[in-house]
């Protein structure tokens, strides 16, 4: 870009260049509460932090663009992508932060185990591998008692189990889940949340550079 470029953009396109980033941050510190919350399926109201989160996307749309729309054909496509894929992966960061603190809380405090016996066991539905060969999906309906109070919940299983097979289900917090919660979880979710927090960092980086060149910052 040359010094002439430079020199065309207006005072309020810098303006609306230096608005972009703080829409960014307010659209991400809106939605992450709500990203946490149904990671971890916690219940509540999310109407507030919802309208917070719209009224912030539709500002970063507006205020980008007043921007985005004078850069070249060339540019074009990849400024929206890249404006819109920090907000996104900032928000897989937060998502895969609370799939982490889930996953040690679970490693540290192993969900309660109850005896349960599985009913109702049938064919859900059909699958077709790679060579067209076709697989029965399997569901079964889970029965426990807490505290004198029977519970039910249906879930897809591997094999098609006779009615009344003695098995057990683990409650985690609202959840009833049918197998032991693997420590593995941890290391994977906390990878996954560290690689997306790199590429959220880097990512912006670039764009502030390329703000920077253009001479929309200084």
């Amino acid at each position: 870009m040359t010094a002439a470029d430079r020199e065309r953009w207006t005072a309020a396109q810098r303006r609306c260049a230096l608005l972009v980033p703080v829409a960014a941050a307010g659209l991400v510190a809106a939605a992450a509460p709500v990203v946490w919350w149904e990671s971890q399926d916690t219940p509540g109201t999310r109407t507030g932090w919802l309208l917070a989160a719209g009224a912030a996307l539709v500002a970063l749309l507006a205020v980008a663009r007043t921007v985005v729309n004078e850069l070249s054909d060339r540019d074009y496509a990849a400024a929206w992508v890249g404006l819109l894929a920090v907000p996104a992966l900032a928000l897989a960061t937060v998502f895969a932060a609370a799939q982490t603190s889930h996953a040690v809380d679970s490693a540290w405090h192993e969900p309660r185990r109850v005896a349960a016996t599985t009913t109702d066991c049938r064919v859900t539905g059909r699958s077709i591998d790679d060579q067209n060969i076709g697989h029965d999906l399997y569901g079964c309906t889970y029965r426990w008692f807490v505290d004198d109070h029977e519970f039910r919940e249906e879930r897809p299983t591997g094999t098609l189990y006779p009615d009344g097979r003695e098995t057990s289900v683990w409650l985690d917090g609202d959840r009833m889940i049918t197998e032991r919660p693997s420590g593995i979880a941890v290391p994977f979710w906390g990878a996954i949340a560290l690689a997306a927090f790199v590429c959220t960092v880097m990512l912006a980086t670039v764009l502030r550079w390329k703000a920077r060149v253009a001479g929309l910052v200084r």
